[in-house]
């Protein structure tokens, strides 16, 4: 029974001998030899099928690893280490199915990522120059009524109205003066019977110039031609500058005409005769402006813009 045993022992695949014996010739062997031994085989020695499978497996198992060895040095050699970065959390990557197609994966942007809000930067701050109004704000206006003349019209903030003699015995009139800051009678208004305004001058004619004009509805009669105008005498040929007038004319009064005079003064007014203006006639003491420059001017002062639209708001009862 020992001698079987070293027989087997020494044809097994995974034993400590290197040399493996053909199983075929050691079995061979086994029947030649005149030893006796007991038809039965103990259960603790494999046959020699489960020796040809297990050497089978053994080698197959050999052959495989081998082989990944083998794979393993070469992709180490021609393409050197190999390193992928991992894939962000949360992300998959779309699987393409027949009929669909993938757009590659957008570059993560700044807008695409949320994150906390910058602090906004402060903006650089600017001098800023206030423009010049083109007249007091309306809430600085207010609305000035003389009972004795009948009529109302807007006064701007740091001007006065009052009520002042006017006309004669004769002419029955209301007068009404209007001052600025300073205390400079700006406009005059007249407004009743009156006769004519009079004054004289010389045989010289000189040209008139409207610069400025505006309509104006006259309540009593809408076709009468009312307008605002501020008009200038030229007298500069004989160093005299030019004289002007801005207030209310009608079509006779505004007309333009080649004369020493003008006037600014309504006619056919219920009440007679109106005139609402800085001045209503020529004075010798009346402002003038040097050169035409100085009178174009003028209309983009405070003085002027608030006289037209003081004026522009006369209320006058039909």
């Amino acid at each position: 029974m020992d001698a079987i045993r070293n027989l087997v022992a020494g044809a097994d695949p995974i034993g400590p001998d290197p040399i493996v014996p053909d199983a075929e010739e050691a079995l061979g062997s086994m029947f030649s030899r005149p030893e006796v031994f007991a038809d039965r085989v103990s259960p603790d020695i494999p046959t020699l099928a489960e020796r040809r499978q297990r050497r089978g497996r053994v080698l197959g198992l050999m052959t495989i690893a081998a082989a990944a060895v083998t794979a393993g040095v070469l992709v180490s050699l021609n393409l050197g280490p190999l390193t992928s970065a991992p894939a962000p959390a949360g992300t998959s990557t779309p699987t393409p199915t027949a009929g669909s197609s993938v757009s590659p994966t957008p570059t993560a942007t700044a807008s695409s990522t949320p994150s906390a809000s910058p602090a906004p930067t402060p903006a650089a701050t600017l001098p800023v120059t206030p423009s010049e109004p083109a007249s007091p704000p309306v809430a600085d206006w207010r609305r000035f009524s003389s009972p004795s003349a009948g009529v109302s019209f807007e006064v701007p903030a740091g001007w006065t109205a009052k009520d002042v003699p006017a006309g004669a015995p004769d002419y029955p009139a209301s007068g009404i003066e209007v001052s600025d800051e300073a205390g400079k009678t700006v406009a005059t208004l007249y407004y009743g019977t009156g006769g004519g305004l009079g004054g004289a001058c010389g045989p010289e004619k000189y040209t008139q110039i409207e610069l400025d004009s505006a309509e104006y509805t006259a309540g009593w009669d809408p076709n009468a031609g009312v307008r605002f105008s501020y008009r200038l005498i030229d007298r500069t040929s004989v160093g005299g500058g030019f004289s002007y007038q801005a207030g209310l004319v009608d079509e006779s009064s505004g007309r333009l005409t080649n004369s020493c005079l003008m006037y600014s003064v309504v006619h056919g007014v219920p009440r007679g005769t109106l005139y609402f203006a800085d001045r209503a006639w020529n004075a010798p003491d009346e402002p003038v402006f040097q050169t035409m420059a100085e009178a174009t001017a003028y209309m983009s002062t405070d003085e002027y813009r608030n006289l037209k639209k003081m004026i522009l708001t006369l209320s006058l009862p039909g």
